[in-house]
């Protein structure tokens, strides 16, 4: 095993590498000059820039597909604004609420940025909250909070009310503490489209926000970009434009994903150089594509819930689709199995509907004539990933072997 790893290691050590700067591919790079964006900058940039001055801009929110550009551009606007702004009082903040997981660490993540420490569990959320506020008016602080993927504070009935709290209690800061020279102001990023149609109305009008839309890129736009990214991360002639052509076609035709594009193209360019080669193929891009699909399908199973887990079974054991009230009696029989209460049928349903925002599965409304309408559901991925993704839980092995 030794002499393996040495022969790995030194092919990477003493090998030419296609790649010049392999940063440039990651999720959080920021280039330069952001394409095709020019418009939402621009309305960002305005709505913001009042911050400079002390004064409190106007909430926004950001809406668009996965990798339609929203976060990039908030964050590039964002770090251009922070070299305008001086003031040690006035504090930038970005919390992603996905990966904080819950409604407590995105307060208590917002709490650092502030400067105040607050304890990892132990607290109500009402607590946290007041001992945020109480700082902020004793600093006279003044907050840009960057909100991502903010739906998922409010995508489930047992955070919804909390989430919808937490962004009540935010946006009215202002109007409840009228502390002179302190404010926050929240800009919201999400990848529904629907986002607002889980606010509470309190909550809607509370934030009066205005909203940026980002629509998905086109094929020649992610072609565009991805000349870009190449000429940034790899060495000249690494990557011809027949295999620019190829990533954006997949990309372009498929989902416009920008984020996914570059991935795409930063996974080729990786197993084209462990095959020591000193360009990317049309194999690399194949060989890229399976896994990247493979990798995500499981990755997003793998971190399902329970229940969620459980719905996605049942569906998998429909090979041509169902209705919602076939798959929530599978659903019943598998909770039986696993020794789980059920949750309601509403519930299930609220839970397919996510299932086929994450790209899992297919819902569509169907006519069925005078017995009205239903969703037939099923799975838009091979039952294979569903059944090896679940493999990874000890609750479901039984349920497999």
């Amino acid at each position: 095993m030794s002499d393996f790893l040495n022969e790995i290691f030194n092919k990477v050590a003493t090998g030419k590498s296609i790649f010049k700067n392999r940063q440039d591919l990651s999720i959080d790079y920021i280039p330069d000059r952001i394409l095709f964006r020019d418009e939402q900058i621009k309305k960002i940039g305005e709505a913001l820039s009042p911050i400079i001055k002390g004064s409190k801009p106007s909430n926004l929110l950001l809406y668009g597909k996965t990798g339609t550009g929203k976060t990039m551009v908030a964050r590039y606007v964002i770090n251009r604004l922070m070299g305008y702004v001086k003031e040690p009082s006035t504090i930038f903040a970005y919390v992603n609420c996905r990966i904080s997981g819950t409604p407590y660490r995105v307060l208590s993540e917002v709490a650092e940025f502030l400067g105040l420490k607050i304890p990892f569990t132990g607290l109500s959320i009402s607590e946290v909250q007041k001992r945020i506020f109480d700082h902020m008016i004793k600093g006279k602080l003044k907050l840009l909070l960057v909100l991502d993927e903010i739906d998922f504070l409010l995508n489930s009935p047992i955070k919804k009310d909390v989430g919808n709290d937490i962004l009540y209690q935010l946006t009215r800061y202002d109007s409840i503490y009228s502390m002179p020279g302190s404010f926050i102001t929240l800009v919201g990023i999400s990848n529904d489209l629907k986002f607002v149609e889980y606010l509470e109305g309190r909550v809607y009008s509370s934030i009066r926000a205005e909203e940026i839309l980002f629509p998905p890129y086109t094929a020649d736009e992610l072609r565009m970009i991805l000349k870009e990214r190449v000429k940034e991360a790899f060495v000249e002639g690494a990557v011809g434009d027949e295999i620019i052509n190829l990533i954006a076609a997949y990309s372009g035709s498929e989902h416009g994903d920008a984020r996914r594009a570059v991935d795409l193209l930063r996974v080729s360019g990786e197993l084209a150089e462990r095959e020591g080669s000193y360009k990317i193929l049309e194999k690399h891009v194949q060989d890229a594509l399976k896994s990247i699909e493979k990798d995500k399908v499981f990755e997003a199973i793998s971190s399902l819930p329970i229940h969620e887990k459980a719905v996605i079974y049942s569906i998998a054991s429909f090979p041509s689709g169902e209705t919602t009230g076939h798959v929530y009696l599978k659903y019943q029989e598998v909770c039986e199995k696993l020794g789980l209460d059920p949750l309601t049928q509403r519930r299930i349903s609220s839970i397919i509907n996510e299932l086929d925002m994450l790209g899992l599965v297919s819902a569509p409304i169907i006519n069925r004539g005078r017995h009205g309408r239903s969703k037939k559901i099923q799975l838009v991925v091979d039952r294979s990933q569903v059944y090896e993704a679940l493999k990874n839980d000890e609750t479901f092995k039984l349920l497999l072997t």
